[in-house]
């Protein structure tokens, strides 16, 4: 069964397209990356699969389940981070990540399981318990990050999971997804960093003007573009296709 199944998936705000007849297939264990300028439709694309825009027209089916029709069973399978976390101010990020392991009905042995396993690996220290409102950008990232992967979802949608992490979370992210690829989870991240697509990406898109001009792997791209630097694929196709 497909993990994520996107057919023909549209959205327009007023009179301007923002996504223009998208159609995508992901499977288990496969780490797709999006990769186009601002205002390509990249957030536009995964605020549609985490439910939180409604399509024009097209369908989303997660796990075999119809986004349109049955949204609460969909949603069930994914975690999404945006690409500015949010958090409540008046919550500690502990509180904060107890409110979405209520809503994900995460039992309480193994909530306390994974928080101190996710806590250890994103290195929260006591400030965990105070207030996010005193939180500093990477602070929040790292218990948007925990809120995530708390109830242990099938596919992943992160836009740009590397803003405002230092460079050792940075790197313990990438490892992270690489390792939850290997657990046969599905990732889709939206991101400007080229160098995080080369090195984790086992399948990349690149999207503009609200169309996808280009999916494929390294290889396929490279080919196609005739280069072979991830910088110069994204540079050589885009240019071809009037992204820059």
């Amino acid at each position: 069964m497909n993990r994520l199944v996107i057919k023909n998936l549209k959205k327009k705000f007023n009179n301007t397209w923002a996504l223009e007849g998208l159609n995508l297939q992901l499977n288990q264990g496969e780490i797709f990356v999006l990769l186009g300028p601002n205002g390509a439709g990249k957030t536009t694309t995964l605020k549609l699969i985490a439910g939180l825009l409604r399509p024009t027209e097209g369908e989303i089916v997660i796990e075999g389940t119809n986004l349109n029709d049955d949204p609460i069973k969909a949603k069930s399978y994914l975690g999404y981070v945006p690409d500015e976390p949010f958090i409540y101010n008046k919550l500690t990020g502990r509180e904060f990540i107890n409110f979405v392991a209520g809503i994900y009905n995460v039992s309480k042995q193994n909530y306390e399981t994974r928080l101190t396993e996710l806590m250890e690996t994103f290195d929260i220290g006591t400030w965990v318990d105070e207030l996010s409102e005193s939180y500093s950008h990477g602070m929040k990232q790292r218990v948007i990050m925990c809120q995530l992967l708390l109830h242990n979802p099938n596919l992943v949608l992160i836009d740009e999971p590397l803003v405002g992490l230092d460079p050792k979370t940075s790197k313990t992210v990438r490892e992270l997804f690489v390792r939850l690829k290997e657990e046969g989870k599905t990732l889709f991240i939206s991101t400007h960093t080229l160098s995080f697509a080369r090195e984790v990406a086992t399948k990349i898109g690149i999207i503009n003007r609200g169309e996808l001009k280009f999916i494929g792997d390294i290889e396929e791209l490279s080919r196609i573009s005739g280069k072979k630097d991830i910088e110069d694929i994204y540079l050589k196709l885009s240019a071809d296709n009037g992204i820059v």
